[in-house]
């Protein structure tokens, strides 16, 4: 549960979670604002650091150390990997590095969880989903699910845990007045301003679709958001050992889309330390 409020309002003039628990359950797949209110114009960076063959090999490495190059760079990296995923058709360039711009605008100014982190698991996500066969397995929607909730798997994260804020209750720590964190509510809450955002007015990466597109694709985005929580790595430790044993039996078993692109997330959160020494060192 969220406990608000009718007044509960976060700071900076975007819209509560609590008013989305309820805005959400219902398309249409734009909305009022939902975003920040003023986002900066795309960066202008120099073309050779985003565009050359290196650049967009990096993508798809392991080594990659984003904590190296200026945010705006990444922006535009972020954007190479939405447009070599293959964009949904209809899905103009420019909705998406709005998108792309809210979230970093929407990242606090945190040691650990800032857009640095929110950008390398993403291009972690990206790698392992291209390196294991699961990008090549999606159709277009999916992949944009897989990574926009790799972008936006800790988005405001308050550089707290969801059990610091549970025993603050309703105080006013980080900005939210009257809003209760419970049973690992953190995941949630980066879940519910994902999809605010993606279907904010002058955001709206989801217009267009059916209602019967939009709830699979708000469900697909919000699992694999939830799947961070990391209290639930035993689940996916069993759900692996399930499809080993049944790989066992018959080889051709191939793992459920919606469960892989969860352990992509999953993993690619927790990957810091795997990466070359140099890498996991800085983070």
């Amino acid at each position: 549960k969220v406990v608000c409020s009718k007044d509960a309002s976060p700071p900076g003039g975007i819209q509560s979670p609590c008013r989305l628990l309820t805005d959400m359950a219902h398309p249409p797949t734009t909305r009022q604002r939902s975003a920040p209110a003023v986002l900066p114009e795309w960066p202008a960076v120099d073309d050779a650091a985003v565009s050359s063959a290196m650049a967009k090999r990096q993508l798809l490495s392991f080594d990659f150390d984003p904590t190296a190059l200026p945010s705006d760079v990444l922006c535009h990296l972020a954007m190479e990997m939405f447009v070599s995923a293959g964009l949904p058709a209809g899905l103009a360039e420019d909705r998406v590095r709005r998108f792309i711009l809210a979230v970093r605008a929407s990242m606090l100014d945190n040691p650990y969880h800032n857009f640095y982190h929110v950008f390398d698991v993403m291009q972690t996500t990206n790698a392992l989903a291209t390196a294991t066969g699961t990008m090549a397995r999606l159709d277009s929607w999916e992949r944009l699910a897989l990574l926009s909730a790799a972008l936006c798997h800790d988005l405001e994260h308050p550089g707290v845990t969801s059990q610091f804020l549970s025993k603050v209750g309703d105080s006013t720590y980080g900005g939210y007045k009257n809003l209760v964190f419970r049973d690992a509510l953190l995941e949630k809450h980066h879940a519910l301003r994902a999809l605010g955002v993606m279907v904010d007015r002058d955001i709206g990466i989801l217009e267009g679709l059916s209602a019967e597109q939009y709830y699979q694709f708000r469900s697909a985005v919000s699992s694999i958001i939830h799947a961070t929580e990391i209290s639930r790595n035993s689940e996916y430790v069993a759900h692996l050992q399930e499809l080993v044993a049944r790989r066992a039996e018959d080889p051709a078993v191939e793992m459920d889309k919606q469960l892989a692109m969860e352990l992509m997330v999953n993993c690619a959160d927790i990957s810091n330390v795997i990466k070359p020494a140099a890498v996991a060192r800085r983070w």
